[in-house]
């Protein structure tokens, strides 16, 4: 289901027993980020308020035994986890997602990474370890294979002609999410985006039998998850 609304709204009725929030919020930039595909963009709201109340008015929706992963940099990541554990859920952590892409600034370090903020508020969250991707073994020895688990940072880029670009900014590509989707649902299970944009979320859950709801106030976003996602 793609519904057209506002984070502060909640989940639609109905809309229960959330196994995954998994979502990429705007970021609190203040400015323009410009489509790639020309659809104009959107504004990213420099208050940061509109992301931690959307947050929370989603979190009734969620399982006992849910999960909420939330994709910020590092405008948002302390906020983003002092809200959550004042709505009294464990943080567990995070993954570094590393890219090549943007231009790396020069006034201070470089920040070419996003956060993805991993909470659960039951000891029960289910966890598939299986899902965890596999790296190259970088010094292969006698009775261990030539991958490996991945650690904390995953590196991926998605290049501006990679297949998968749908023409949204700040696109996030699938291998970032499906891996969260593998360990944390069962098939059948409901994975929400309360801030949806390209639709990568239900991308992921529908290409793995999980039922999915995302939401986003822009209307050429919509438009963007309908041609994405079959529907219509």
């Amino acid at each position: 289901m793609i519904y057209c609304r506002e984070a502060q709204e909640g989940a639609p009725e109905g809309v229960e027993n959330v196994a995954l929030l998994w979502t990429d919020p705007p970021f609190g930039t203040g400015k323009r980020q410009a489509d790639g595909g020309g659809g104009g963009g959107y504004m990213d709201m420099a208050d940061t308020g509109y992301v931690l109340d959307g947050l929370r008015a989603w979190l009734p929706a969620m399982a006992c035994d849910g999960v909420v992963v939330v994709c910020v940099d590092y405008r948002l990541t302390a906020d983003v986890v002092m809200a959550m554990r004042g709505e009294d859920w464990e943080y567990m952590g995070e993954i570094i997602w590393e890219f090549g892409l943007g231009r790396p600034r020069t006034s201070w370090w470089p920040v070419r990474h996003n956060n993805l903020l991993t909470f659960r508020k039951s000891s029960s969250a289910p966890f598939d370890a299986s899902a965890i991707p596999r790296v190259k073994r970088l010094a292969p020895g006698k009775g261990y294979g030539d991958d490996r688990p991945a650690g904390s940072v995953w590196w991926h880029t998605m290049s501006n002609t990679d297949p998968e670009r749908v023409g949204r900014a700040n696109q996030k590509p699938l291998s970032i999410v499906t891996p969260f989707v593998e360990a944390h649902s069962e098939v059948g299970g409901l994975i929400v985006d309360p801030f949806a944009g390209s639709g990568t979320v239900g991308a992921a859950a529908l290409a793995l039998g999980r039922r999915w709801v995302c939401c986003d106030s822009d209307p050429l976003a919509v438009a963007c998850m309908e041609e994405r996602l079959g529907v219509w």
